[in-house]
């Protein structure tokens, strides 16, 4: 008989697991949701008979009580990476006749309190990876509504991109198409998922490699002015290395504005490279070598599944690495 204690009661992901279906699948049989396959309900039951699951009943009361609401959670609402998220989820939203609500946690002290009660009256979840902590993650996906996109849940589904693997081929592209020995990383790594695993490919391309860090990451925000700031205390410490490998575009646009000023040519001196591909990264000066990613086309897929769609439990969508002249190379991507 299945334990009844809240350290082992079976949640919705157990069940998912244990009927090979999605979270979203499970759900919608223990709603009776006709669009369910006899088939598929009857895997899903039996599941849920073995393990002795019960459905929540906030969840179960919100599946009837329709809001017609999706709730989005980032850490700040500025800067070109959330709007570009929050435009694709609208644009999933408004197809569907659904409203956004969005939740910034950033300098929050009532940030676990204020999405709770953002959960209590929508019919789901978009979560930016690292605001909230996992146990509360887990507690609110329970209900089988909550995605996390670009970042780690054990008990929800999410849509991320692998900057670990994309940073660690723009990082292989400095040091073998143009020979840069010395490179650093700019951006916390600590700060959120999406930069630790940037800075982790960075670090496993110079490790392939026999290279070392020029130097601890420069640990500053994800804006321009940081960019810019980062940009003097290197040149204050008379310490640019062959290249900065930037957290995001942001980072790096500081970099490109401020550099040049201090007396340091890019990329004759220092090579300058970013993440995401902005708008401005082409049309910057130099155009910014970055690696491109679908950030409108994250937030849909994970509307998407915040609102009942079935979708992997892992989805990983692709990057490109996008070749410009900040790291050394001509207009037409080839070293100068």
């Amino acid at each position: 008989m299945a334990s009844d204690s809240p350290a082992t009661r079976p949640t919705i992901r157990d069940i998912a697991r244990e009927a090979g279906v999605s979270v979203a699948t499970v759900s919608r049989v223990t709603h009776d949701d006709p669009r369910v396959v006899a088939d598929t309900k009857r895997r899903v039951q039996d599941a849920i008979d073995r393990l002795g699951y019960r459905p929540s009943a906030l969840g179960r009361a919100l599946s009837y009580q329709r809001t017609n609401t999706l709730g989005i959670v980032l850490p700040g609402l500025g800067g070109p990476y959330f709007a570009q998220l929050i435009e694709g989820a609208e644009s999933v939203a408004v197809e569907r006749g659904v409203v956004i609500n969005v939740v910034g946690t950033h300098l929050r002290p009532d940030a676990v309190g204020a999405v709770r009660q953002l959960a209590e009256r929508t019919d789901g979840l978009i979560i930016a990876g690292g605001t909230l902590p996992s146990d509360e993650v887990a507690a609110l996906a329970r209900s089988g509504r909550v995605i996390v996109v670009a970042g780690e849940a054990d008990e929800a589904a999410t849509v991320v991109t692998d900057g670990r693997a994309a940073a660690a081929e723009l990082t292989g592209h400095l040091a073998d198409v143009h020979g840069y020995r010395r490179m650093r990383f700019v951006g916390e790594p600590s700060g959120s998922p999406d930069t630790a695993w940037r800075y982790q490919g960075f670090r496993d391309a110079l490790d392939q490699r026999g290279l070392a860090e020029a130097g601890e990451p420069v640990r500053l925000g994800l804006d321009v002015r940081s960019g810019a700031v980062a940009a003097r205390m290197l040149h204050d410490a008379a310490d640019l290395p062959d290249a900065l490998v930037c957290a995001n575009d942001e980072l790096a646009i500081g970099m490109l504005a401020t550099l040049p000023g201090l007396g340091h040519r890019i990329p004759a001196d220092v090579a300058v490279t970013g993440f995401d591909d902005q708008a401005l990264a082409g049309i910057a000066s130099p155009r910014l070598t970055t690696v491109h990613q679908p950030i409108a086309e994250l937030g849909a897929r994970a509307a998407a599944g915040a609102l009942g769609d079935d979708i992997r439990s892992h989805t990983v969508l692709e990057t490109r690495l996008v070749i410009r002249e900040s790291c050394g190379c001509s207009p037409e991507g080839t070293p100068d």
